[in-house]
């Protein structure tokens, strides 16, 4: 019978929250922000996106996406243009103001992955990302 526990998929969705979860408090203590809002963030940190191409990267519905945005907007971090080749579609892009939160996160998330990761040897967490890519690029 299936241990549930060492079920690989169980494993890395708990792994994942927990890791999600305990990041959290980084980016909403610093910047007051929601996950969504952080995803939707440092997506944009590193190029332009339409909302639907942020539904399809940060793997979040469009609802949630849709309310992230507006409150990014409402509080000036995001801006939203007419697309150059969809005059229908709007690009997202971070403000100077987003990108300067963006950029302090950048380095507390740096140091919380280092401090999250200290427990692993050089070659450990070489492995880990190694595999990480390795799944996911079979899925």
């Amino acid at each position: 019978m299936l241990d549930i526990t060492e079920f690989l998929p169980y494993q890395l969705v708990h792994l994942a929250n927990k890791v999600s979860d305990d990041f959290a408090n980084v980016y909403k203590e610093q910047a007051d922000l929601t996950t969504p809002q952080w995803r939707v963030m440092a997506h944009l940190a590193q190029s332009s996106f339409t909302a639907k191409q942020l539904i399809e990267l940060a793997r979040i519905d469009k609802s949630t996406i849709s309310r992230a945005i507006k409150q990014l907007e409402s509080r000036g971090l995001v801006e939203l243009r007419a697309d150059e080749k969809d005059k229908r579609s709007k690009v997202l892009f971070l403000t100077k103001e987003g990108r300067e939160i963006y950029k302090k996160l950048s380095v507390s998330a740096t140091a919380w992955e280092k401090s999250m990761l200290k427990n692993l040897s050089e070659e450990e967490r070489v492995i880990l990302k190694a595999v990480l890519h390795k799944l996911n690029e079979h899925i």
